[in-house]
């Protein structure tokens, strides 16, 4: 138990309500303090974000590209007009968003994979998900159930005063 000192005796702090922790019983995996807890959390949430909007997004840009290259000159149409509305490049428009979200897919991967722990392995698994069509959406599951089962089986110890 956390104790005071007063005039070199040791004194129980009755306030003090936190059980006895031996950090040697335990898995370091398992151990959480509250702060990467806490980052853990809202790491995987920020990722299922980011995991759905760029799995959207690729699957758009998909399209996009089927539409493009595939029927467009199937019906005997140009592919570098396809997508022209007036002046606005609708394609380029779709691969430059896609782009993006996928930066920041990439960050938000990081930001859990450190949370977490995870290998560099399994972050170059997360990044590759994002490129891949539907398998962010596929990925954004598996991880989801993962974290949260590593989360709520955590260890959770606050720092000492």
């Amino acid at each position: 138990r956390r104790a005071s000192y007063l005039r070199g005796h040791t004194v129980q702090d009755p306030q003090d309500q936190r059980p006895e922790f031996d950090e040697n019983s335990h898995d370091p995996e398992t151990v959480f303090t509250v702060s990467r807890y806490t980052s853990a959390r809202n790491a995987e949430r920020f990722y299922r974000v980011m995991a759905l909007i760029t799995g959207t997004m690729l699957m758009i840009l998909t399209l996009e590209m089927i539409y493009k290259y595939i029927i467009t000159p199937l019906m005997g149409g140009d592919p570098s007009t396809a997508l022209l509305i007036g002046n606005f490049n609708l394609g380029a428009a779709i691969a430059i968003s896609h782009g993006w979200c996928y930066v920041v897919y990439l960050v938000a991967s990081w930001w859990l994979t450190s949370s977490m722990k995870w290998s560099l392995r399994r972050m170059l698994v997360l990044a590759l998900a994002g490129v891949v069509p539907v398998m962010s959406f596929i990925w954004e599951r598996k991880v989801h159930h993962e974290v949260e089962k590593r989360l709520d089986e955590a260890v959770v110890i606050a720092p000492a005063d």
